[in-house]
């Protein structure tokens, strides 16, 4: 049993499509997951445990959103608000009403031996306290991590739950309004009833949680300076062992003159000779203690070697980690399948008099050039609905006359427009996953728009 974990909870508006893939393990969720971001082990998921009340059984997260707007409409009298609205006060400021967020979700950290009985209790607890329903209970034991892939003993269970509230007071169609020492009193509250350390408040620590991925990455950078830190002292160590290891070499020199000297003695004079002996019987015994010195030091300085190259390998294994997970962020797709040499051939050709095709890659150029994020206005796409209309209707002609597919034509348009603006690699995949989100069609249904309503010109 975990009796290390400390117990904390953290709660923000509920989204309810990713929340229901989530918390179910839906099978495409599973598909498309990004192991980077959240790892899942398929073989313990069937320790997770779900809970939901009776009256929410067969009713999905998106109905019962839905049942919470009428009941805002028939108890106030109004539609319930639910985006964020700018408005002006009596001073002239300009301020932001926060849109109503009427189901919240709260993931909690548990223990390993945490029951859905003992978060039931939390909850009930909850309800009482400030009348903010449970509608559901996840307990996920199948993610964590590996702190090392390539040694299954070294999985690292993250034991959290999932909990959905019904933030709404079902009396005047209001939200409840909790403070920060309401939500400081649950997370004692969670403590005390999962028998769990207390966590540190943030109003002490005045930090964020760190997301998993950043937690891994900077447990990495610890690990790796922790052993820099022992490659140094090993290596002071060594330094410390050699020094040592001179001065009983010196030792050993000054026992064998003096050895000698009592040699030289006891061929001068013979009367002098029981106490030469005894000198060189003390000098040799110098020689043989010095001699075991050397002996012990250059077997600390082997041992020595042995954990810095030890130590070594596992600190550039550790930096081959890093760089790896960097590196990920910025594959390229290397796919020849679109260089036609007919359709390279007439490339510049194309581009020059085609007014079409010059729009087309001036908008991937564009595309590519904007950074992070979509261009799409409220949609968040990458391209503007004319853009990609221009687009797919270059994919359309070229394929039928290379007779191959939009997705080559997609390729072929990236790489020319690479050509002409000289993409670095970011910019590079940038542009081949927009065009190809226009290739497989992600567009289509504004294209069918812009057709029946005879317009989609190249104007920009």
């Amino acid at each position: 049993m975990n009796t290390n974990a400390t117990a904390s909870i953290h709660i923000k508006p509920c989204n309810i499509a990713q929340s229901e893939e989530h918390n179910r393990r839906d099978e495409q969720y599973l598909k498309a997951l990004n192991p980077a971001n959240i790892y899942i082990r398929k073989d313990l998921t069937c320790q997770n445990s779900t809970y939901v009340p009776s009256d929410m059984k067969g009713t999905s997260l998106q109905e019962y959103y839905d049942s919470l707007k009428a009941m805002v409409k028939a108890k106030t009298g109004r539609a319930m608000q639910e985006k964020d609205v700018k408005y002006t006060d009596k001073n002239g400021r300009t301020r932001v009403r926060k849109g109503s967020s009427p189901l919240r979700e709260g993931v909690a950290i548990i223990m390993d031996n945490t029951t859905m009985g003992d978060l039931k209790r939390f909850t009930n607890a909850v309800e009482k306290r400030w009348g903010i329903k449970a509608v559901q209970i996840h307990i996920h034991r199948d993610e964590g991590h590996y702190e090392d892939n390539e040694r299954k003993k070294t999985w690292k269970p993250n034991y959290h739950a999932h909990i959905v509230w019904d933030w709404m007071d079902h009396d005047t169609g209001k939200s409840h309004k909790l403070g920060e020492a309401d939500m400081s009193e649950m997370q004692d509250m969670l403590a005390e009833m999962l028998n769990m350390q207390r966590g540190q408040k943030k109003s002490e620590t005045r930090a964020d949680h760190l997301e998993r991925n950043d937690f891994i990455l900077q447990k990495q950078e610890k690990e790796k300076k922790r052993l820099e830190e022992e490659k140094r002292k090993a290596q002071s160590e060594r330094d410390i062992a050699k020094n040592q290891a001179r001065q009983a070499t010196e030792e050993k020199t000054k026992a064998e003159k003096k050895a000698q000297e009592a040699k030289n003695q006891a061929r001068k004079a013979q009367q002098e000779k029981d106490e030469a002996d005894k000198k060189a019987k003390a000098a040799k015994a110098e020689l043989t203690s010095a001699e075991s010195k050397v002996t012990e030091k250059q077997s600390e300085i082997d041992r020595l070697e042995q954990r810095i190259n030890s130590e070594q390998a596992t600190l550039d294994g550790l930096q081959t980690e890093v760089a790896e997970k960097r590196r990920e962020k910025y594959s390229i797709d290397t796919s020849n399948e679109w260089k036609d040499p007919a359709l390279r051939a007439v490339s510049g050709y194309l581009v020059a008099t085609d007014e079409v095709i010059k729009f087309a890659i001036e908008a991937i150029q564009d595309y590519a050039y904007s950074g992070t994020g979509g261009r799409g206005g409220n949609h968040g796409d990458c391209f503007r609905d004319n853009e990609a209309y221009i687009i797919k209707n270059v994919m359309t002609r070229l394929a039928a006359i290379a007779k191959t597919t939009f997705q080559a034509i997609g390729n072929w348009l990236v790489y020319v427009a690479s050509r002409i603006a000289k993409f670095n690699d970011w910019e590079l995949n940038r542009a081949e996953r927009g065009v190809k989100s226009v290739a497989d069609g992600e567009y289509d249904w504004r294209i069918d728009r812009i057709d029946r309503s005879r317009g989609g010109g190249i104007s920009r």
